[in-house]
């Protein structure tokens, strides 16, 4: 029984690593002509939900490292989609801010990200996209308590 749980498990596993870049892919080819790379419109639309925010406090929203989110920003700094500028009441806090040309893509991504989960959720019901929810919070959860337990 163990054994046919644990295969189970693995199969699962599987599957959504395989969802998962399969997810990732379609957003890739659909934001390739903005220039901005997908983990770049991540950034983007966090910034579009809570403008001005720090960098400490992106890499704590998006689960990456500080260092990751620097070369990010450098980045789209450089490609004049953000730009940075220290906060006014504490020195050490960079707060991020959006330009003109990363809010035209930053609309014209939120169309393309819409499609693309609509895309993934085709011919699922209500219920079933409810139920899958509850399903990936809890596996969230198992995951960030066995990182904690490791």
């Amino acid at each position: 029984m163990a054994q046919q749980r644990q295969d189970m498990a693995h199969e699962l596993s599987w599957k959504f690593r395989r969802a998962d870049s399969a997810f990732k892919r379609a957003i890739e080819r659909r934001v390739r002509d903005t220039g901005v790379y997908r983990s770049q419109h991540r950034l983007l639309m966090h910034l579009a939900c809570r403008p001005n925010c720090s960098q400490v406090e992106l890499a704590s929203h998006l689960e990456i490292s500080p260092a990751a989110i620097a070369v990010s920003l450098k980045k789209l700094e450089k490609g004049g989609y953000i730009r940075r500028e220290t906060d006014e009441s504490d020195n050490r806090v960079r707060q991020v801010i959006i330009t003109e040309k990363g809010r035209q893509v930053i609309e014209k991504s939120i169309g393309m990200f819409e499609e693309t989960e609509l895309a993934m959720f085709r011919d699922f019901s209500d219920e079933e996209i409810k139920q899958f929810g509850v399903f990936m919070d809890r596996v969230y959860r198992n995951l960030s308590a066995a990182g904690k337990e490791i």
